[in-house]
């Protein structure tokens, strides 16, 4: 419970920052999304029930950053969630090759289902064709950053081995 609890509240201090300090300090205009390669990568660690349950919280401290409505964020990430969990399948199981994989496409579907969610409710604009020329090198960006952070998950996961139930 405790291991679970830590991480709840990383994740929602990952989510602070990169709302608020992160678009000031970054030098490129394409910057990673932290909380959805840490969702994806404890997904695959631990399996969906456990992103599901990540998901419930850090989406509405995402809608209430973003000032967006609430259950937008936590159904967009569930996309997220969902794509990682083909990374606990026994035949596709791999280290790290296949989160980054995993990522990379999660990194992808994550703004345009969060698009077409504000788009419905009238909260935003449905995903257009100049988005895609911007996801696709920050996908590869959130990439870059999953063998550290799934460095840190498994080592987090170890450490309170109650989580991975």
């Amino acid at each position: 419970m405790i291991g679970r609890l830590l991480f709840v509240t990383l994740l929602t201090v990952i989510a602070f920052v990169q709302a608020t300090i992160l678009p000031a300090v970054w030098p490129l205009e394409v910057q990673p999304n932290v909380v959805l390669i840490l969702l994806v990568v404890w997904t695959a660690i631990n399996g969906i029930p456990a992103g599901v349950v990540l998901v419930a919280f850090v989406g509405l401290v995402l809608d209430l950053l973003a000032l967006d409505p609430i259950g937008m964020n936590g159904l967009a990430l569930l996309s997220a969630v969902l794509i990682a969990g083909l990374a606990r399948q026994r035949v596709l199981r791999s280290t790290l090759v296949l989160p980054m994989i995993l990522t990379v496409i999660a990194a992808i579907v994550h703004p345009f289902v969060l698009a077409t969610l504000g788009g419905l409710v009238g909260a935003g604009n449905y995903p257009s064709r100049d988005t895609l020329p911007v996801l696709v090198p920050q996908a590869f960006l959130c990439a870059v950053f999953v063998p550290p952070l799934f460095l840190v998950a498994s080592a987090f996961a170890r450490r309170f081995p109650e989580v991975r139930r």
